[in-house]
């Protein structure tokens, strides 16, 4: 008998999105985005969208209604937007 134990899956940790900041967002005609501007810095070309998804929510109370793009800017980061299809607003998710 063997006194080794059963390897354990872990499973990957969610790490929590920090607080939302509005940004600059410039798109193209389809209302993609092209350029972002963080408070602060210089417009970032935004090579591609890696993900997009929707979350319209809670509208028995205050109705949410985002859409979330995972994009890659030009300088290689990788920036979580939401636009705020309520407000018109965009944001980025600070990590």
């Amino acid at each position: 008998m063997s006194s080794e134990r059963p390897e354990r899956h872990e499973r990957p940790r969610l790490k929590p999105l920090g607080q939302p900041v509005v940004v600059t967002v410039r798109t193209d005609e389809h209302g993609a985005p092209t350029h972002v501007r963080l408070p602060g810095k210089t417009a970032r070309r935004v090579e591609t969208v890696r993900e997009r998804w929707r979350i319209d929510d809670e509208w028995w109370r205050e109705a949410v209604s985002r859409e979330y793009l995972a994009v890659v800017l030009d300088d290689g980061r990788v920036l979580t937007l939401y636009h705020d299809l309520s407000e018109g607003l965009w944001y980025a998710q600070k990590d």
